[in-house]
């Protein structure tokens, strides 16, 4: 079931929702990706206060981020029977389940697939309107196959069940519901608007990038990021989609280089909405090979590797270079 490779990023990119302030220092660590610091933090507030719902779940959201979903999912199923009411426990419940199904033997993911649709049909019915349990939803439908409940009409109406409560995510929703029925005029529609409504959002605007690149339009895709560039000139992340562009499209290679190397010359604090270093010099990588300079992109891709030694990516690119 090669769908549920795509929920595992769900459970890092997650937004964040406000949180007590006795569990403060431990989502600081989560935020800058310090899992260790955040498990030591999390473990010692359940086994001090073992029906602390939040910390519960905060402790199996560190456990998802350290690529345990077994265990994450034994901590968000306490959560559950904790708190029954919880929308936010049985949505990181499901979270969990896509991610231990994305490994699982061929036999079980069914089974687990099941699982997690009615684990976040539950989540939606106790509070409809979290977004962030629609959204997964929305994956499902959109990637599962119609045996397994999944399809494409089911996939149009969580997109606009979404739309009615928030704009911003509708669109893109909606903008990749529709490229994924290959209707790019209605899908480029929903981009624009999102664009147009959203113009300080990078995450739009990277998107509507990435899918210009897709349709072969390189040069509308760096316009794209021009635009909010200018907007926010000393945004981060606009340098950092300038060099993923340049990776991905082969053109304004040194142009991309450059917004790279000054995206590592003064790093943002890392957290979670930012990419971090390791992703960057992958990136750095990309323009090496692009370049034909295979001792540069081992060099970057093992340099990714040593600042995170989980990044598959990485991995995969310095395989793929022997």
């Amino acid at each position: 079931m090669r769908f549920l490779y795509s929920l595992i990023f769900l459970s890092i990119a997650a937004p964040l929702a406000a949180q007590s302030s006795e569990l403060a220092p431990g989502i600081a660590h989560y935020n800058a990706r310090r899992w260790a610091e955040a498990h030591a933090f999390f473990a010692g507030v359940t086994k001090a206060q073992p029906r602390n719902v939040e910390a519960v779940i905060w402790y199996g959201r560190t456990l998802l981020s350290e690529n345990k979903p077994g265990d994450a999912k034994d901590w968000f199923e306490k959560a559950t029977k904790l708190a029954p009411r919880s929308s936010e426990a049985h949505l990181w419940l499901g979270r969990a389940i896509g991610v231990q199904a994305a490994t699982a033997n061929p036999l079980r993911q069914p089974f687990l697939a099941r699982r997690l649709k009615h684990t976040v049909d539950r989540a939606i019915e106790l509070d409809p309107d979290n977004l962030d349990a629609r959204e997964l939803r929305w994956r499902f439908y959109a990637m599962a196959p119609a045996v397994m409940g999944g399809g494409a009409n089911h996939a149009r109406e969580e997109a606009a069940e979404i739309l009615k409560r928030n704009r911003y995510r509708g669109l893109m929703l909606s903008a990749s519901t529709a490229t994924r029925a290959k209707d790019f005029t209605t899908a480029e529609r929903h981009y624009k608007s999102a664009v147009s409504e959203h113009p300080d959002s990078i995450g739009v605007a990277s998107a509507y990038a990435s899918w210009l690149v897709d349709r072969s339009r390189p040069t509308e895709a760096f316009a794209v990021i021009d635009a909010y560039q200018k907007r926010h000139p000393s945004d981060p992340q606009s340098l950092y989609q300038v060099g993923r562009l340049a990776a991905a499209t082969g053109q304004q290679l040194d142009r991309g280089e450059e917004a790279l190397r000054r995206y590592l010359s003064a790093p943002p604090p890392p957290a979670l909405n930012l990419p971090s270093l390791s992703v960057v010099h992958v990136r750095l990588g990309n323009i090496a090979e692009r370049r034909g300079n295979t001792a540069a992109a081992r060099a970057a891709y093992e340099q990714a590797l040593r600042l995170d030694p989980r990044n598959n990516q990485a991995r995969r690119a310095l395989d793929g270079l022997k």
